[in-house]
C-alpha cells in the first residue's frame, strides 16, 4: 500500500459528506474530475472499492468505505487541531535576532515595552555579530533582526531605530582623565595607543573601519594589539589596560572603569537597523511587533 495522502481523504470525506461528487467539487471549488481522480487514486492506493454510485449523482459507501471514513476523518480532525494549535503558538511567538548592542542597549526596553500591551506574546532571542543576524534572518531561523550594518540591500529592507555614535574608550586612569578634561579628540589618541578591534562581523568594526578609511587613517598607522569577538569581553579587556578601543556609544555610556573620548571627522556615527527579508511577508505577530517599534523610535 501507498502511503495516504490527506488530500486524497479530504475529498473522500467531502465527497461522503455532501452526498455525490459535484457537490464535493462545488465545496472545494475542485473541478469534478479532480474529486473523481483523487478518490480514483485513494481506492487504487487502499486497493478497495470505496463507494458505490446509485444513480442520479448520488453515492453510498461500502462496507471498507465507512472504515475509511471513520478513519479518515479522525486523521483530518487531528490535522486540523494540530493547525489550530501552533497557529495560535505561532501568532504569539516571535523570534528575534539581533547582533551585540541592539541586543544589550535596544531591544531589552523595547521588549519590556511591548509585553506591558501584549502580555501573552513569547520572544525567542538569538543573538551573533551583523553578519550572522543577516543569516539567521535570510534562512528563516528568525522573524525579523536588529543589527548595525546595511549588507545586502537587494535581500534585506532596513528600517533605522537608533542612531549610536562612535567613540574611542580608554581604561580610566589620571592620565586619560586629564587628556579628557584638556578637550583631547580620540582621533589623536587612535595613533599613539595600542588598541583594541572587534571581528570582521561585528557592524561596530564594518563602522569602525568606515571612519578610519574616510578619515585617511590606514591601518598601518595604528598599533592593533588585540582582535576580541566578543563586545563586553572588548571592553573589558580595555578597562583592564590592554588598550583603547573605537565601540559603541550606547556600550561605553553604560560601562565603568571606562573613559569616552569623541571621534572628529566623517562617519563618527551609524545607524542601528531593524531588519526584513524583502521577499517575505512578516506573521501577524511580527507586523505587530515591527510596528511597535517603528512607531517607538520615530
Amino acid at each position: 500500500m501507498q502511503a495516504l495522502n490527506l488530500k486524497q481523504l479530504e475529498v473522500f470525506c467531502a465527497v461522503v459528506e455532501q452526498g455525490s461528487f459535484t457537490a464535493a467539487a462545488e465545496k472545494l471549488y475542485l473541478a469534478q474530475s479532480t474529486v473523481s481522480g483523487h478518490v480514483a487514486a485513494l481506492e487504487e492506493d487502499l486497493g478497495v472499492p470505496l463507494l458505490v454510485r446509485t444513480g442520479k449523482r448520488r453515492i453510498s459507501l461500502t462496507g471498507e468505505g465507512r472504515r475509511v471514513y471513520a478513519h479518515a476523518r479522525t486523521i483530518l480532525q487531528s490535522c486540523e487541531e494540530l493547525s489550530r494549535e501552533l497557529a495560535d503558538q505561532v501568532s504569539r511567538e516571535l523570534t528575534v535576532a539581533a547582533s551585540s548592542i541592539p541586543m544589550q542597549y535596544i531591544l531589552p526596553r523595547l521588549i519590556t515595552d511591548f509585553a506591558a500591551s501584549a502580555p501573552d506574546f513569547r520572544f525567542i532571542l538569538r543573538d551573533g555579530d551583523s553578519q550572522e543576524v543577516h543569516r539567521t534572518v535570510l534562512q528563516g531561523e528568525a522573524n525579523l533582526g536588529f543589527a548595525g550594518a546595511v549588507l545586502d540591500t537587494r535581500e534585506f529592507r532596513y528600517d533605522p531605530i537608533a542612531l549610536d555614535p562612535l567613540v574611542l574608550v580608554t581604561p580610566d586612569t589620571s592620565r586619560f582623565r586629564e587628556l579628557r578634561a584638556a578637550g583631547t579628540a580620540g582621533n589623536r589618541l587612535l595613533r599613539e595607543e595600542p588598541l583594541i578591534f572587534r571581528e570582521g562581523g561585528s557592524g561596530t568594526q564594518i563602522a569602525g573601519q568606515r571612519f578610519l578609511t574616510e578619515n585617511g587613517i590606514a591601518a598601518e598607522e595604528l598599533n592593533i594589539v588585540a582582535r576580541i569577538e566578543n563586545s563586553e569581553a572588548l571592553l573589558r579587556a580595555v578597562s583592564c589596560g590592554l588598550g583603547c578601543a573605537v565601540v559603541s556609544g550606547l556600550a561605553a555610556a553604560t560601562n565603568r572603569g571606562l573613559i569616552s573620548f569623541p571621534l572628529v571627522g566623517k562617519s563618527t556615527s551609524r545607524e542601528l537597523y531593524l531588519i526584513q527579508p524583502r521577499d517575505r511577508r512578516p506573521t501577524k505577530a511580527a507586523r505587530s511587533f515591527i510596528d511597535f517599534v517603528l512607531a517607538s523610535t520615530r
